[in-house]
């Protein structure tokens, strides 16, 4: 398995996870009240098999250095999206709204640091 490949791997898994996370988002704050479980664990998912895929690249493929920064970034971001899960949404309390915009910043930073170094790995043809 190529980086280009594992990244790109990665970004598929994770633009569904981005885009169940933004209606998790319009959930969460459309109505005052947590999104629905389903949405949950289908986002909670996507994104635990692309960090997975992730992990394996940065560990046996070898990433460029903004990949792996990407990867912690993403890493931070699932501690943030578990804390959410277990702490707030399995004991029926509303999830504060710093949190949830935490996690997305933190999530959606980390997402285009792996889609540019995957992209940059194409141009270069290192991939």
């Amino acid at each position: 398995m190529t980086p280009a490949l594992a990244l790109g791997l990665a970004c598929i898994l994770f633009l569904w996870a981005v885009l169940l996370g933004i209606m998790l988002a319009f959930a969460r704050f459309g109505k005052e009240a947590n999104p629905p479980p389903v949405l949950v664990w289908w986002h909670g998912g996507f994104a635990i098999t692309g960090f997975l895929i992730l992990l394996y690249g940065s560990f046996f493929v070898g990433y460029p250095m903004l990949a792996n920064i990407g990867v912690a970034l993403i890493a931070l971001a699932a501690f943030f999206g578990l804390w959410m899960y277990f702490r707030y949404h399995r004991n029926d309390q509303l999830i504060p709204p710093v949190i949830v915009w935490g996690h997305g910043l933190v999530a959606v930073v980390g997402f285009i640091m792996i889609l540019s170094a995957m992209l940059n790995l194409q141009n270069t043809g290192h991939g």
